[in-house]
């Protein structure tokens, strides 16, 4: 990314120099030296970003300190914390556990600019659009807040409200975020495994949804008709009409958090029968739509009098390719044979592999995991221990995991944990294994494997038909001389700077030496215009090589190369 994409303003730059500052106030000025800013951001000296903050030393550990960091600067940086939270395959667990400490502690804007902004999305005042709408607000984070109201046929909704300004903070927030990632990738070699620029891509498509209220609306609704047709969970209704990219209207739910047991019972209600049709309906969300709730944690998860299950807040899903449900079903089918050989050429064709590793090795230490949790009662394990220990592997041998696969395994973690404390006995087996059998039945279902073979014939034809022409083509590339093999050095950009700089010191040099012996010869033979008998020649010589000498010994002494 171009520097004069992100400080083409002053504003720009004064926002690039309080990031490196606070990074730098927490400990972390080791890394904002190594990113090499000054040769990208000449004029940064100018504001003082190397010269007024040096690091110092704080007992608080690099975990805390960079949570401190994303708290400090602002919405678009908790937002990341909070979506590298769900990254256990990349971040160290002691990050994993500080980001998720980390809350949208944003006081709402005023009533007057929420009313602004609901009449100029529907050309018409609140009153007009509403029959009621409550002037208190009953939530409030970086990205918006939300009101209840009433439609005029007296339905009651709530409306959810874009912060405003909050689009232009964080698309600059991410264009810096973007640069400082392409920087990090190139001259930070331990951060390379990482993939910075790739987490700043996926980072910024997930605050795009997120500010985007009417793709929030399309999830919702779909959620909404995949679950219209369960008789005890569902989720809000969008009234379209009332709702664009910076207002959403959802119908309101009126129930209790799932979490608080007590209150459930006081009104009577079964916890044993609420976790199971809990449970339901994630397994279909998981093994049948291929479509889930990704973030279903007790406030996201209200239950009604009559113990309807209503599943709120669609702003974080997740979604199973054909792909990934087969490579998940063919894994446990692995699991269940101890074909440790199959697992790793599972995980192989998802692509999670960055470097060579020890199958061996891995082999090892699957058949130790399998060995822990294989024979332990289903009733009795710790699933939320065993992801972990899942991912654990995963960051031992470099292997990133999909996204999806990610939120999957946090999704059913947090489900199977809110169904265990609704029910201690609960058996995740025998809860999601008659959707899993019909999964499997249908993938190896005889109907399907046709239908594999024959666009797999397909396909084998159609690359038979084309081979003769494709070889063809490329003889006559050949014959003509056409084709050229191209060969590409990564940061070779850097090897020749300085081979350029090499070069041109070595000729200043030899040019410096030739002044000088010039210089010495003319004095010696008071050769010319004499002054105070010495060779005037002679003396602007010594001159010209001494400033030259002065000048090079700067230049070398700024490169910070002797």
């Amino acid at each position: 990314m171009k520097l004069l994409n992100i400080t083409r303003t002053y504003r720009n730059l004064m926002r690039v120099k309080e990031i490196l500052q606070v990074l730098t106030k927490h400990g972390f000025g080791h890394l904002v030296a190594r990113l090499n800013l000054a040769m990208h951001i000449p004029n940064l000296r100018s504001v003082g970003i190397f010269s007024k903050l040096p690091p110092y030393l704080l007992e608080d550990s690099p975990s805390v300190r960079a949570r401190m960091v994303l708290q400090e600067l602002g919405p678009t940086f908790v937002k990341l914390g909070q979506v590298l939270s769900g990254r256990p395959d990349i971040l160290a667990e002691s990050f994993v556990k500080e980001f998720k400490l980390l809350q949208d502690h944003v006081p709402p804007f005023p009533l007057e600019e929420a009313l602004e902004i609901v009449s100029k999305e529907f050309h018409a005042l609140p009153d007009q659009i509403f029959a009621t709408f409550a002037h208190e607000v009953l939530a409030s984070g970086s990205i918006g807040q939300v009101h209840c109201a009433t439609l005029p046929n007296g339905s009651e909704v709530i409306v959810k409200i874009k912060r405003p300004g909050i689009e232009k903070i964080i698309e600059t927030d991410v264009a810096i975020l973007h640069f400082l990632a392409e920087l990090a990738e190139k001259y930070i070699e331990e951060l390379k495994f990482f993939q910075p620029v790739l987490i700043v891509d996926e980072f910024a498509r997930t605050i795009q949804r997120e500010m985007d209220f009417s793709a929030e609306a399309a999830y919702t609704e779909k959620f909404h008709v995949l679950l219209g047709k369960e008789p005890v969970v569902t989720s809000p209704r969008v009234y379209w009409q009332y709702t664009t990219r910076n207002v959403i209207t959802l119908e309101r739910f009126r129930g209790i958090n799932i979490g608080e047991h007590e209150e459930l019972r006081k009104l009577g209600l079964d916890l044993k029968l609420l976790a199971k049709n809990l449970i339901a309906s994630f397994t279909k969300q998981y093994f049948v739509w291929g479509m889930f709730h990704a973030d279903p944690h007790p406030g996201n998860i209200l239950v009604g009098k009559d113990g309807t299950i209503y599943l709120v807040d669609f702003g974080m899903v997740g979604h199973l390719s054909e792909e990934l449900k087969s490579q998940l079903a063919t894994t446990v089918l692995a699991l269940l044979k101890n074909d440790l050989d199959t697992i790793i050429e599972v995980y192989a064709d998802i692509g999670v592999f960055h470097t060579q590793i020890n199958r061996r090795e891995l082999k090892t230490d699957i058949l130790e995991l399998l060995d822990k949790y294989f024979n332990t009662p289903f009733q009795h394990l710790d699933i939320a221990k065993a992801f972990q220990d899942i991912i654990q592997i995963g960051r031992k041998y470099k292997i990133i995991f999909p996204r999806d696969f990610i939120l999957l395994g946090k999704s059913l973690v947090m489900a199977t944990t809110l169904a265990r404390e609704m029910d201690p006995d609960f058996n995740l087996a025998r809860a999601i294994s008659p959707h899993f059998s019909a999964i499997l039945r249908e993938k190896f279902s005889p109907k399907r494997l046709m239908n594999i073979s024959l666009f797999h014939l397909w396909s084998t034809f159609s690359l038979l038909q084309k081979l003769p022409l494709e070889i063809k083509e490329i003889l006559r590339l050949v014959k003509s001389g056409n084709i050229r093999i191209s060969m590409a050095h990564e940061n070779i950009d850097k090897y020749v700077r300085d081979v350029h700089r090499v070069t041109n010191r070595l000729s200043f040099s030899i040019v410096l030496a030739a002044i000088i012996l010039s210089s010495t010869w003319l004095l010696k033979s008071n050769i010319g215009p004499q002054y105070g008998g010495a060779s005037l020649l002679g003396i602007i010589g010594y001159t010209v090589a001494g400033v030259m000498v002065l000048w090079l010994i700067i230049a070398i002494l700024r490169s910070g190369s002797l």
